[in-house]
């Protein structure tokens, strides 16, 4: 697994397990062996191994069952008090999480049930060792040593293995029994749990190896003591001539020291770094000895040390001035320079605080290390003179000094950052913000207007339609007034003279009487359904206010003309319906509640109207006296009956009358629902 990114595999812990029905996975190698899409089902697992590596502060366990070997990932609040020991015996229940190279156990519990004994490690060469199946299986490697260092809460180890570095990472939370930096350049035989270096589409990168403690490092050939360390100057180290593992000593002032990695040191003919895991206690100035083997690293040489030791006390060393435009030069590779830069931005990383700076043209980062941070916020513009040690980059085949394409400063503390200049008032980021707030403002203006233009068409439409709907209601005044004062005035006028002439031949004429008094009666009949038309034209209610404030107020005043109690019940969600069908429902009822009123001499008279999905529902119950439907038709002068029948067959609908002589009446009318345009 890689270094710290297996921790990113305990985010899976939270994930549901599988139904408890199915069978638990118990060994390594079919985890191993499940497929990428087996691995999304978080299969159970029972698995009874042994502890091959723990890193307490990273959580990765590694354990064997025997067979082969598997991560298991342990989340912080399941991390012991007392860390795993190599060669424990557990039993791990969990599921299997999809893992970012191969799958990986995710536990529910870990039980210690004593100890075992330790697989066999294999012993590999190079080519074996970064086969990618190798991942998480326990080997042994022949190497030599080559430097070593402290960081993460690790000792970290760089070995060689035929010519290619390897990285050893051991777990470093109690005090060292053995010295780690005596094991530069020894051959050894080194023992631990492969682990690999991926990207995100689970391609091997690299390979480390996960070690538990130094005593895994087997040393195979001994120190050979040298009558004379020879003390070599920083400018001829590794020259034609020179022997790669012959051990020298170097002196020099410190300029920078970095704790669990080393020092660098300015010493005769330039500056250099010295890598150590050694722990020392010295500062800027100190003069030191260190005793080590030359190591090749880019640019310049550095030396492994197995040893450094404080000689003696210098003035703080100056820095030298570097010249960003001009060509880089193998004395300004690991020195302490100052030069003057633009700040261009802050960009937190990992490490620390990295400035992107420009100076002559050259943008280059300056890294000042975690946890210390600038001495006051710094600004875009701002013109910083910094000191710090040089490091070159390059990107061209040739890696020598004049082919440097860029460097960096690695700077000692947040004083090796000085503002000499603030940043001008017309700079790049107030220049920024001034047309992002323009840019903003522009956007919101364009809004508004989009917003006002929106609200003034709607508010048009609004009065179009409210001005339709008054010209609508003129006109329908005017249409009934022009009935009121020609058709119902010559419908009274008609009425009168039947009533005339019916009383001239009354008793005389009995044939002629009958159908005499039939005409009287489908006059009075048209005279009452001219003064409907004549209301409903005039009905404001319906048409503001919807049909049930029409049914309430203009059914009440019939209902109760003739001292009956009226109740109105409306359910479902009112909305407003087509004209035509709200007008011949209001119609119907103003039929049905006057015929209860003044046929039916009703003392009760209920009125449900109930809005379902589709259709609605009218319903008018009386108490009155009651009438026998089938004997009731228009030629015994009931018009009202076949009119509302005539109201619900124009609209869809269907018309039952229930009643019987003395119990009362029931109309009910069903009809589809017709919403008005745009209406809900």
């Amino acid at each position: 697994m890689n270094v710290k990114k297996c921790l990113s595999i305990m985010a899976w812990l939270t994930l549901l397990q599988v139904s408890s029905g199915e069978e638990a996975l118990t060994s390594a190698a079919a985890i191993r062996a499940l497929s990428p899409e087996d691995r999304e089902l978080h299969r159970p697992v029972k698995l009874d191994a042994i502890v091959t590596y723990y890193h307490p502060a990273w959580g990765v366990l590694f354990v064997h069952d025997g067979v082969d070997g598997i991560c298991v990932g342990v989340s912080e609040d399941q991390r012991p008090a007392v860390p795993y020991m190599i060669g424990s015996q557990l039993q791990v229940q969990g599921h299997v999480g999809p893992g970012e190279f191969l799958p990986v156990v995710l536990p529910s519990t870990i039980e210690i049930r004593g100890s075992g004994a330790l697989p066999q490690y294999q012993k590999v060469n190079f080519e074996e060792l970064f086969t990618p199946a190798m991942d998480a299986r326990p080997v042994e490697v022949q190497a030599v040593v080559k430097s070593t260092s402290f960081s993460d809460d690790s000792l970290i180890v760089d070995v060689e293995v035929e010519g290619h570095m390897i990285r050893a990472i051991l777990p470093q939370n109690e005090p060292l029994k053995k010295l780690p930096w005596q094991l530069v350049e020894r051959q050894v035989r080194v023992r631990g749990i492969t682990g690999t270096h991926f990207n995100d589409q689970r391609q091997m990168s690299g390979r480390l190896l996960f070690v538990s403690g130094l005593e895994s490092f087997m040393i195979e050939t001994e120190d050979k003591p040298q009558d004379v360390i020879p003390l070599v100057p920083i400018e001829e180290l590794l020259r034609v001539g020179s022997k790669l593992r012959q051990k020298v000593r170097v002196m020099g002032v410190t300029t920078y020291v970095i704790a669990g990695r080393g020092l660098y040191l300015r010493g005769e003919g330039g500056s250099m770094f010295v890598q150590t895991a050694q722990p020392f206690s010295l500062s800027v100035g100190d003069e030191v000895e260190a005793e080590g083997y030359p190591i090749v690293t880019p640019f310049r040489p550095s030396l492994s040390a197995i040893n450094v030791k404080k000689t003696g006390v210098n003035p703080i060393p100056q820095p030298i001035e570097l010249q960003p435009a001009k060509t880089r030069h193998s004395r300004e590779q690991c020195e302490l320079v100052t030069l003057e830069a633009d700040f261009l931005e802050l960009v937190p990383s990992r490490e620390g605080k990295n400035l992107i700076c420009r100076a002559e043209g050259q943008v280059f980062e300056v890294l000042l290390a975690a946890p210390d941070s600038p001495l006051e916020p710094l600004m875009s513009g701002m013109r910083l003179s910094l000191t710090g040690i040089c490091e070159f980059i390059s990107t061209r085949p040739l890696v020598i000094p004049r082919n440097a394409t860029s460097f960096r400063l690695l700077l000692r503390s947040p004083q090796d950052i000085i503002i000499t200049a603030r940043q001008p008032w017309w700079g790049e980021q107030r220049a920024r913000w001034i047309f992002g707030s323009l840019l903003a403002l522009a956007i919101a203006i364009g809004a508004w207007a989009l917003t006002l233009q929106w609200v003034v068409r709607s508010q048009s439409d609004v009065i179009r339609q409210q001005a339709q709907q008054q010209a609508t209601l003129e006109e329908r005044q005017r249409i009934a007034r022009d009935l009121h004062d020609t058709l119902e005035q010559e419908l009274v006028g008609v009425t009168m003279l039947l009533d005339d002439t019916a009383k001239r031949i009354h008793g005389t004429q009995i044939p002629a009487a009958q159908p005499l008094d039939l005409a009287r009666r489908l006059l009075r009949r048209a005279r009452e359904e001219s003064r409907s038309t004549i209301r409903e034209l005039r009905s404001v209610t319906l048409e503001k206010r919807g049909l049930p404030a029409a049914l309430e107020e203009l059914l009440r005043p019939t209902a109760t003309s003739g001292g009956a109690m009226f109740q109105v019940s409306i359910r479902g969600t009112p909305t407003r319906l087509s004209g035509t069908l709200e007008t011949h429902l209001l119609r119907v009822a103003q039929e049905a509640v006057a015929n209860a009123a003044h046929h039916a001499k009703a003392q009760q008279i209920e009125l449900h109207l109930e809005y379902l999905n589709d259709s609605l529902k009218l319903t008018i119950q009386d108490n009155g006296c009651g009438f026998d439907p089938n004997t009731t038709n228009a030629l015994t002068g009931h018009f009202g009956l076949s009119g509302m029948s005539e109201r619900a067959a124009k609209i869809g609908g269907q018309l039952h009358v229930h009643s019987q002589l003395g119990t009362g009446t029931t109309v009910e009318l069903s009809a589809p629902r017709v919403n008005f345009q745009g209406a809900a």
